[in-house]
């Protein structure tokens, strides 16, 4: 088995749905929105289909029905990914001969506006666990805060190198990272079609819709990594890729991608180390989220002190074998933060799971995280 990683430019613009209904000649076809990034599921479904068709030619399948044995052998069947497993997507930027990988910034990261530069964050700041209060989620409670945060927000929706990600994990000079937004790396482009009675020349009545797609801007791709793929499997050069008729370039790329390494953790005054945790992909954990004093699942030892967090995305997706769409499922999003606190004879435990998976789903690429590093005695 080898692993081989992959640059998927888009041919044109892409689609990609969420999970509310669209169905024809309901309301709610007005305006549809492309998803971006997509998530994991669509990337590893367009990958497999891909690889599906290559070994098609050589084990005379159809391509319509069940997969066969030999196929199934290779690329797992329906849900189940062995002996494939997935990272990413993740961004890819290639700009004035660099090229970088991009995560979501963490939650945890504040910043102002820039009034002179609408592309640029300034001023920024990283919270961390404040004063014990009683609020809503219990008695005791230690809510994230800064003395600096006054008129800064989150840079929920903004994307960080991984040099600058390193910057943060590690409490390093804010002054010198470069968060980029959202809008500097794709647009939407709105699309609206009809059908129409090609005998009396008019559109149908109830067969309008609207719909969003994305375009990445220059220099800008989707990367993703594939483990376990047998010798001499490769993806097409152009695949499709997302709704609506979208299609992507496959190139193979150099390398993996490198989460930073966590900084060493240094027990405090106390005998404990304090560390944060950060969700470079979504992850979906079977229990509740975990709340003070609790473990977070996979984090053996883990103590939740605080935790920054967005409201769930829900993802779901298809089943090929079924024929049916799977029911949606809550996911922290990227950029997640939880800042948590563990024994000290667990530092070089904890500070090597940095850049491995946490959760469901994980052969998918849900749940890749970083670990950084937090002080509460400044």
């Amino acid at each position: 088995m080898t692993f081989k990683a992959y640059k998927l430019t888009p041919v044109g613009s892409w689609f990609f749905r969420d999970g509310r209904p669209y169905n024809q000649g309901e309301s709610t076809l007005a305006d549809i929105k492309s998803l971006f990034p997509p998530f994991a599921v669509t990337a590893v479904g367009a990958i497999r289909a891909s690889f599906a068709r290559d070994l098609a030619r050589d084990q005379g399948w159809n391509g319509k029905g069940d997969w066969p044995s030999e196929i199934k052998a290779k690329l797992g069947n329906g849900q189940k990914l062995a002996p494939l497993s997935f990272r990413g997507p993740y961004l890819l930027r290639e700009k004035e001969g660099r090229s970088d990988f991009l995560v979501p910034a963490p939650l945890h990261l504040l910043g102002k506006e820039s009034e002179s530069d609408e592309s640029k964050w300034e001023e920024l700041c990283l919270l961390r666990p404040g004063e014990e209060v009683d609020c809503d989620i219990g008695d005791g409670v230690r809510l994230p805060s800064s003395k600096d945060a006054q008129g800064k927000k989150s840079l929920f929706g903004s994307y960080l190198t991984l040099k600058d990600l390193e910057v943060v994990l590690t409490g390093g000079d804010l002054s010198k990272i470069s968060p980029i937004k959202a809008k500097d790396l794709w647009d939407f482009e709105f699309l609206v079609g009809i059908a129409r009675d090609f005998k009396n020349r008019t559109a149908l009545e109830g067969l309008l819709y609207s719909i969003s797609r994305v375009r990445l801007m220059q220099g800008v791709s989707l990367a993703v990594e594939v483990d376990g793929i047998e010798a001499g499997l490769d993806l097409e050069s152009t695949l499709p890729f997302g709704g609506e008729g979208g299609l992507a370039y496959a190139d193979m790329m150099d390398g993996t991608i490198k989460i930073p390494d966590a900084a060493e953790l240094i027990p405090s005054s106390d005998g404990n180390i304090r560390f944060t945790l950060t969700h470079l992909t979504p992850a979906h954990f079977k229990c509740t989220w975990p709340g003070p004093g609790e473990e977070v699942p996979g984090i053996t030892g883990s103590r939740v002190v605080s935790a920054c967090l967005e409201r769930p995305v829900w993802i779901g997706g298809w089943d090929s074998v079924n024929r049916e769409p799977l029911p949606l499922k809550p996911f922290l999003p990227g950029g997640s933060t939880w800042f948590c606190e563990a024994d000290g004879d667990r530092a070089e435990e904890i500070r090597k799971i940095g850049g491995k998976k946490i959760g469901e789903y994980c052969e998918f690429g849900f749940g890749e995280i970083a670990i950084g590093s937090w002080n509460d005695e400044q």
